[in-house]
């Protein structure tokens, strides 16, 4: 990933939108005391053909009706962090492995200081199924979860900051829709103004190009996706700050696997593996296994929440055993 200049907003790189039917998302906002804005989508599209022709004319709005957190979807993290134990909290390690019997798990961690263990009678894994493969877990189920793709693994955005929004003025939502590239989709990333004033505009885009191709040539993608901002929007000034993110770079996202991603988005749910990994004390909590909207932060709360209440069953087994 490679970065430009400064921002004075926080932007999404990775999930931006929330729907009105997702319902766990939306509760814990509220919750958590966090604001929910309407993406912004008055004004035309715009559509840019292979060929490099381009219209500005087009009555459409493909994300009317989504919805942001005000200052970014990591606020959700932030805000649950905040109320747990600073003391039960290791920041900064990677989990590497997992063995032993059930009740006597061995977690080996590696951090900036070396590598480390930690012990536990069970564990719950929030983390992509490839990942969870790759951890020392028997060869059937290492299989089983390494088949599972995860949904935008191989995704890159690029965040420009402009100062203001001069597309609105315009006339243009910010979205747009491109043959040519290397931005395939755009859409208005502003974050919400203190004011009637808009003093940080912001677009982003997801890259079309293949991740190989991306990692090659980073630097040189950054501009191309600059070129084709201001090829699409009238009077676009100089960004005041470029920000790319690949999240197929990223070892705690993406696996090799992201070389070939799915075609659509996968059908999710849960594992037959997940009931011989919960027998050996180990719960699946990611989204890629939840019972409904699998792939999205939505499904991240739904796994999370089936996860935990198999959990806590399991406690309650435990105890009334002994």
């Amino acid at each position: 990933s490679a970065t430009a200049g400064a921002m004075a907003g926080r932007y999404d790189l990775g999930p931006a939108w929330i729907w009105p039917h997702n319902h766990r998302v939306l509760q814990m906002a509220r919750a958590l005391d966090l604001s929910v804005v309407e993406q912004y989508a008055t004004g035309k599209l715009v559509f840019e053909a292979r060929d490099g022709q381009i219209r500005r004319d087009l009555d459409h709005a493909p994300m009317a009706g989504a919805l942001r957190l005000a200052g970014g979807l990591g606020g959700l993290v932030e805000r649950l962090a905040a109320g747990l134990d600073p003391a039960r909290l290791l920041t900064g390690q990677r989990v590497i492995g997992i063995d032993g019997p059930a009740g006597a798990l061995r977690i080996a961690l590696r951090g900036p200081s070396g590598a480390g263990t930690v012990m536990a009678r069970r564990a719950a894994l929030a983390l992509p199924p490839r990942l969870a493969g790759a951890l020392g877990l028997p060869e059937d189920q290492a299989r089983a979860l390494s088949a599972v793709p995860t949904w935008m693994a191989g995704q890159a955005k690029i965040i420009a900051v402009y100062p203001g929004a001069p597309w609105r003025a315009a006339g243009l939502s910010g979205s747009a829709i491109s043959h040519r590239g290397p931005l395939v989709e755009i859409h208005d990333a502003t974050a919400p103004p203190a004011g009637d004033t808009v003093l940080e505009g912001a677009l982003f885009g997801f890259v079309g190009t293949p991740a190989a191709v991306r990692a090659a040539d980073p630097a040189g993608l950054i501009g191309a996706a600059t070129d084709q901002l201001h090829r699409l929007f009238p009077d676009l000034p100089a960004p005041t700050a470029v920000r790319l993110q690949d999240w197929a770079l990223e070892p705690e996202t993406a696996t090799p696997a992201v070389a070939h991603p799915p075609a659509g988005h996968p059908v999710y749910g849960p594992l037959r593996a997940q009931r011989s990994l919960e027998a050996a004390g180990i719960w699946l909590a990611g989204s890629e296994v939840a019972p409904e909207e699998g792939g999205f932060v939505e499904g991240a709360l739904a796994a999370a929440e089936a996860a935990a209440g198999s959990l806590l069953a399991s406690l309650s087994t435990a105890h009334t055993s002994a």
